[in-house]
């Protein structure tokens, strides 16, 4: 995982010294900097190699991956490649506190999309392009593309991929094609948006960048008004991409094979996820008729789209929307897009077998002898699956009101507003909040305790906790 990143950062300077930007961003590379952060990236994975070489030789280990090793691995990994992902920020100009590098590379790494950098437009063309690489590498998950391209098809494989679970919902019986057709769509999105959003009047470095961030619902650019600059011709194409990149990538793959019937039943998900956000959409438009606001249709629709699929644009400021309309925000906000999508939040599906769930124990309860049996997508969901489906619905809520306590404690200026609504973003991997943490601000006011605190809540809402609360557990290091 980490040489795979020292690759990237190679990946990011080429393509800032290849890609015309115009005017509109520097050009300056910083070799120095970058030579560093790529040497420390190379030395420490091949440090890792070699001594794994060595344990294994030594304890005649086996290389099958059991179950807490692959927990293990996807806790510490996350954790270690976003400290390296911050090596170009603290050793590349301009450089920033380890804090704000931290941050910037844990929301680039997890596609939160919150920036702690104020004035992003004066950024050498290197770190813009970095920023947006490492969204676009953790949109699928970086454990995925190593087992793509490093790993077999076994149980380990499996395992690896299931615990990082950005790709929950994947057919994992054949992992390795399954994945392989993964990044093949994947790529192909990414290289349809940036076409796009090239001929619709962008530069060719604005549309590389964009294009890698609006595949993986990320939502880092190169303004610093986000996307509010470009014109409504450039905001259709990501608005597509939104919504075509928020939808379970299954459903693409089966595209061909599945009947339309088979498609409806197998996907439920994606129908209530459309439906859902067409209601939201729709009461959102009235509330704005009604209110004069004189916000435009066009940036409603955007703005919301970009919230539920967690992307984190923003074409207006909806922190003026009122309090209802934050309301059907903040809703959108801890629903997110659907399994096997590169969106974050708790999921659709989540959220529509709690409802099922709680709708049967309330039949159960004048009922007691009726078999109750809760399904989605033709699929029945088990005691295991009860079981993880509430602790992650639990965490979310534990975290999201510890956090918020915690923040405001840290933070006593902020507004609870404001601190609740910068914890649900991290969690939820959004972006942009409200009122201090607002579509038209940033999180550069946050101290050194307090980013720390969010990146550790972006890894947590991105890896759906508990591959690193597990990681507190003795049990978990204990030799059998």
């Amino acid at each position: 995982m980490v040489l795979l990143l020292g690759v990237t950062m190679l990946a990011a300077i080429f393509m800032a010294a290849l890609v015309p930007a115009g005017s509109a961003h520097q050009t300056g590379l910083d070799l120095q900097g970058w030579a560093i952060s790529v040497g420390i990236a190379f030395f420490l994975g091949i440090a890792l190699l070699v001594f794994a070489a060595h344990s294994r030789k030594k304890n005649k280990k086996s290389d099958a991956m059991r179950r807490r090793e692959a927990m293990a691995v996807v806790g510490i990994g996350w954790l270690l490649t976003s400290l390296v992902a911050a090596l170009p920020y603290l050793f590349c100009e301009p450089k920033v506190a380890l804090h704000m590098a931290i941050f910037e590379a844990t929301s680039g790494l997890t596609t939160t999309g919150a920036t702690i950098f104020s004035d992003i437009e004066s950024f050498p063309k290197s770190i813009l392009m970095w920023r947006s690489t490492t969204q676009w590498l953790g949109g699928m998950g970086i454990l995925a593309i190593f087992v793509v391209v490093l790993s077999g098809s076994g149980t380990s494989g499996r395992m690896l991929v299931g615990t990082e679970s950005s790709l929950s919902g994947a057919d994992l019986a054949s992992l390795r094609q399954t994945m392989r057709k993964m990044w093949v769509l994947y790529l192909a999105f990414t290289v349809t948006s940036c076409a796009a959003l090239w001929l619709a009047g962008l530069t060719p470095f604005q549309a590389v960048n964009h294009a890698l961030t609006v595949v993986s619902t990320a939502g880092f650019g190169t303004e610093n008004d986000s996307v509010s600059s470009f014109g409504v011709g450039v905001n259709s194409v990501l608005l597509i991409f939104m919504l075509i990149c928020g939808v379970s990538f299954p459903l693409y793959l089966s595209m061909f094979r599945l009947s339309w019937r088979e498609k409806v039943r197998r996907f439920e998900e994606v129908w209530w996820f459309f439906g859902i956000l067409g209601a939201a959409l729709l009461t959102l438009i009235l509330f704005h008729s009604i209110s004069r606001s004189g916000v435009p249709i066009f940036e409603v629709i955007f703005d919301a789209v970009s919230v539920v699929t967690t992307t984190g644009y923003v074409s207006g400021d909806y922190d003026h929307w009122g309090h209802f309309g934050k309301s059907v925000l903040v809703v959108l906000m801890i629903m997110g897009g659907c399994s096997g999508s590169t969106s974050g939040g708790l999921k659709v599906g989540r959220l529509i077998l709690t409802a099922r769930f709680v709708i049967a124990e309330l039949r159960a309860s004048f009922r007691p002898k009726e078999l109750r049996q809760v399904r989605l997508g033709g699929r029945t969901l088990d005691e295991s699956g009860q079981g993880q489906l509430f602790l992650v619905i639990a965490m979310f809520g534990f975290f999201l009101i510890g956090g918020t306590l915690v923040m405001s404690s840290l933070e006593p200026e902020t507004s609870f507003i404001g601190s609740l609504s910068a914890v649900l973003s991290c969690l939820s991997n959004v972006g942009p909040a409200f009122a201090e943490f607002g579509p038209r601000e940033n999180f550069a006011h946050v101290g050194p305790t307090g980013a720390m605190i969010l990146s550790l809540l972006m890894v947590l809402g991105r890896l759906e906790y508990v591959a690193i609360l597990v990681l507190f557990s003795r049990r978990l290091w204990r030799k059998y």
